[in-house]
């Protein structure tokens, strides 16, 4: 029987093929072909490709889809599966984020991510954002413009205390670099119930806890999934409670944080600074203070970006397809209904 396979986003040829070849069974279709080209050369972001495709194309495409690899960008969040897409019974994302996912319109729809494959990437984003902060190259970056020759005082990574608040997946990648570095992790997952061992840091807290890793750190890291409980978790009364050398890095997701109090405290220099990946609104708006803030180093959601991406989801996917055609459980199943309020 014949296996519909929908790509809802513009992926290289040889990972199409790689897709074609799991089984004779497949067929394989992909949305949006082409307009990879219109990025002139740069390798661009998934989620930049799934919003490429119209609309009518995607709607049209998930009538007869039974599997679906998709980045969850574009109409797919509002589509009613059992509606749109009454064959539909499972759904690969390309992310390892799936709060866009509405649980009240998904059915009895299965949904994978891609697990661990953001750990890497991710952890060297943040790795690289603390020593920029510790050898101060962004007061230097403005000082280069500014043609002034100011000298300070750089600090050191190694005996750094770093606090890492969700200690899954990319938690974990971060934790192993930053011990690696010397720093002592203190990690805050919400399924610690007590101060329980754990292999890949130095402290396990409960998240009842959380204000002691706020006290402590000098890098405060949120790699924690959006939830009910996390939304606006860094507020003011957090901000205040860190040092006023520390660090915050988002590479989470944006609701974590209360925007506005976070640019209070980088105004008013209550915190260090802060190195953000993901904010409230994305893109982030053209008006919005946090481009003018000279503690501040921010990235367009691209941390879990490397130019393994595409290749990389596709063996998680392909290896999964496998799983699915042979009747076997699949890796890495997420349930929606878990990021929601």
């Amino acid at each position: 029987m014949t296996v519909n396979v929908v790509v809802a986003y513009d992926i290289p040829a040889e990972c199409i093929a790689q897709i074609a070849a799991t089984s004779a069974d497949v067929r394989v279709r992909v949305l949006g072909e082409g307009t990879r080209a219109a990025f002139g050369g740069r390798l661009p972001y998934p989620s930049e490709l799934t919003n490429a495709v119209p609309a009518a194309e995607v709607i049209e495409a998930m009538r007869d889809a039974e599997v679906l690899f998709t980045a969850w960008a574009g109409p797919l969040p509002e589509m009613n599966l059992p509606v749109a897409a009454p064959a539909l019974r499972w759904a690969q994302l390309a992310t390892v984020g799936f709060d866009r996912v509405d649980p009240a319109l998904s059915g009895g729809v299965r949904f994978t991510n891609i697990g661990e494959m953001s750990g890497l990437p991710i952890a060297e984003w943040v790795i690289g954002c603390m020593l920029m902060f510790a050898k101060g190259w962004p007061g230097a970056f403005h000082a280069q413009r500014e043609h002034a020759w100011r000298r300070f005082m750089p600090r050191e990574v190694n005996g750094a205390t770093v606090g890492i608040v969700g200690l899954g997946s990319i938690g974990g990648e971060v934790a192993r670099r930053a011990r690696a570095l010397g720093c002592h992790v203190i990690g805050v997952r919400r399924s610690f119930e007590a101060n329980p061992q754990h292999p890949l840091v130095d402290e396990a807290l409960p998240p009842r806890e959380l204000r002691s890793l706020l006290e402590r750190s000098d890098y405060v890291v949120l790699t924690a999934p959006l939830t009910a409980q996390t939304r606006g978790m860094i507020d003011a009364a957090a901000l205040q409670s860190m040092r006023r050398d520390a660090v915050l890095l988002n590479v989470g997701r944006g609701a974590l944080i209360d925007e506005p109090a976070l640019i209070e405290a980088l105004r008013a220099r209550t915190i260090a600074g802060a190195a953000l990946d993901v904010f409230m609104h994305e893109p982030l708006p053209a008006d919005s203070p946090l481009w003018d803030l000279d503690n501040l180093v921010m990235t367009p959601h691209i941390a879990a970006g490397t130019d393994r991406y595409y290749q990389r989801a596709t063996d998680i996917f392909c290896a999964n397809l496998r799983h699915y055609l042979a009747g076997e459980p699949l890796d890495n199943v997420v349930d929606p209904s878990a990021t929601h309020e």
